[in-house]
């Protein structure tokens, strides 16, 4: 069976994506729990967040934000497309990261970052690549 031919999404290739997809959004949960240890709580420390790290992190989901709304829809072979949403899936989960590693005085820019992120993951769901879906109209 040829993924490529151009003849539109196939089933096959439909489950594929939203596997990952949902796999990616999982592992946001699953990282903050089990690196972070469960959800971040308490105050945030008394000196401001270096700038440095917001841009770092929201950096990411400004990228992957315009992968999923300005490139993405203009991609058509199955295979770019899955290399495409890993890329920005990568990009959303970056800043989850970011906010384990180096937020650690900043429980609460650590729950906004996970929200964000969250967000950032969710747009990312691969209607665009569901049989019957129109990719026209969902632009």
């Amino acid at each position: 069976m040829q993924a490529s031919d151009n003849k539109g999404p196939t089933k096959q290739h439909a489950i594929v994506l939203w596997v990952i997809w949902f796999s990616f959004l999982q592992s946001a949960f699953l990282f903050t729990w089990f690196l972070g240890g469960g959800l971040p709580e308490g105050e945030n420390a008394a000196e401001p967040m270096a700038f440095v790290l917001w841009l770092i992190a929201f950096g990411g989901l400004a990228a992957a934000t315009v992968i999923r709304w300005v490139v993405l829809p203009k991609i058509l072979k199955p295979e770019q497309q899955l290399v495409t949403l890993i890329i920005g899936l990568s990009l959303c989960e970056l800043p989850i990261f970011v906010s384990l590693f180096l937020m650690a005085d900043y429980p609460q820019n650590q729950i906004a970052v996970l929200i964000v992120a969250v967000l950032c993951i969710i747009q990312f769901a691969p209607s665009y690549a569901t049989p019957g879906y129109d990719l026209a109209a969902g632009d």
